[in-house]
């Protein structure tokens, strides 16, 4: 990946950000309202124009805002994977204890739903030595992505049924992976090019167990992926 500026790396950081949490098209206007770069709506519009030119915004027509690519927030989880380690936020520190408590008394099926309403992502859990799968939190995807239409909606479904096929037939998990591991777009155990997965796995004295938080590409990669790294530490 090309190295880019400074400036240009906080505008792109910022505007994937600004669209996570708002929904709505960036355009230099509200990056000027929303944060402070020190330069005018003009210098923003500029730097939007040549993240767009390398592939990380894309706009439906000229006049309108701008959208996020899968490069964008492959980019921005980079940046995120990269971080030091966090302190455990104090809201999260209860449900922490209740998860850990039902994955050591083997509470598959309670820990992945409370990872699921923890997070408001499709919790999955996949436990190899008995090829099970547990999941839990799909109504909640599905209002999310309620404005996605039809075929997308109906693609998620599908996704959905096939986890457990896919978690049977695909190995890639076999490899040994340190921290959390996030896909955009598409990933060993989705096809939806607007869903993205992160996955990490925990040990146990059954054997490795796979954790999946699936959800749309905008969803909160910033408390999901410390939530997790505090999670891969406590377990």
């Amino acid at each position: 990946m090309a190295i880019i500026k400074e400036r240009t790396k906080a505008i792109l950081e910022a505007a994937v950000e600004y669209f996570i949490k708002t929904g709505l098209p960036v355009t230099s206007a509200r990056l000027f309202e929303a944060y402070d770069f020190g330069i005018k709506p003009a210098m923003i519009r500029c730097e939007l124009n040549e993240l767009g030119s390398q592939g990380f915004l894309e706009q439906g027509h000229p006049s309108g805002g701008r959208r996020p690519t899968h490069k964008a927030y492959r980019f921005f989880v980079n940046d995120l994977l990269e971080e030091k380690k966090e302190e455990k936020a104090k809201e999260t520190s209860k449900m922490f204890s209740e998860l850990h408590e039902s994955f050591i008394e083997g509470e598959r099926e309670a820990f992945v739903e409370d990872l699921s309403e923890c997070l408001g992502l499709l919790g999955v859990g996949y436990a190899p030595r008995e090829r099970h799968t547990y999941q839990s939190g799909l109504s909640g995807l599905l209002y999310q992505l309620e404005e996605e239409g039809r075929e997308e909606m109906l693609s998620v479904v599908r996704d959905f049924e096939a986890i457990a096929d896919r978690l049977e037939r695909n190995h890639w998990w076999e490899e040994e992976f340190s921290g959390p591991r996030v896909f955009i777009g598409q990933s060993p155990i989705t096809k939806s090019p607007n869903l993205s997965v992160i996955a990490a796995q925990l040990p146990s004295k059954s054997g490795d167990f796979l954790v999946f938080a699936i959800g749309p590409n905008r969803m909160d990669y910033q408390r999901s992926i410390r939530f997790f790294k505090s999670m891969e530490q406590l377990f």
